[in-house]
């Protein structure tokens, strides 16, 4: 018997502009300015950021879809974790435990990040040893947050 596996995903209160979602915490991390962050909050905000920055030593990929690739089943999908993702050379479930500070220093800088796992998130279009990209199911929605806000621009 094959148990299945258990994706996480975090979450700003901030809609996703093209699925039943709450936007991600990477894309709603990306339109914050961290510039009037002092001391232990921006000390705090750089040590976990810089597991998951293409100069950082996690190594995780992000697939780039542009061009013909960007088509309408990607623009709808939604990035996971694995639950068991590691960095290489560290232990499994450590990219969550570094996803987890991450989110705790986003939401001590003004934006409530939260956890939400699935083991159904979609269609599962795009994959690797600890993320994947998934269309959500016709009438499934991702939401950790009342649906009140409006998609970031």
């Amino acid at each position: 018997m094959v148990l299945a596996s258990m994706y996480i995903r975090f979450v700003s209160s901030h809609l996703h502009a093209t699925a039943n979602a709450n936007l991600g915490m990477f894309t709603a991390r990306d339109s914050m300015d961290f510039s009037d962050l002092k001391g232990s909050l921006q000390k705090a905000h750089e040590e976990a950021w810089i597991w998951f920055s293409p100069r950082g030593p996690g190594g995780l990929s992000f697939p780039r879809f542009t061009g013909k690739a960007r088509t309408s089943n990607v623009r709808k999908s939604l990035y996971w974790f694995k639950e068991d993702a590691s960095f290489w050379g560290y232990g499994k479930g450590s990219v969550i435990r570094r996803a987890r500070e991450l989110a705790k220093s986003v939401t001590d800088s003004g934006t409530e990040i939260k956890e939400i796992k699935s083991k159904n998130p979609g269609e599962i279009i795009w994959s690797d040893s600890d993320q994947i990209l998934a269309l959500p199911g016709s009438g499934q929605s991702f939401y950790a947050f009342p649906q009140n806000k409006t998609p970031l621009s």
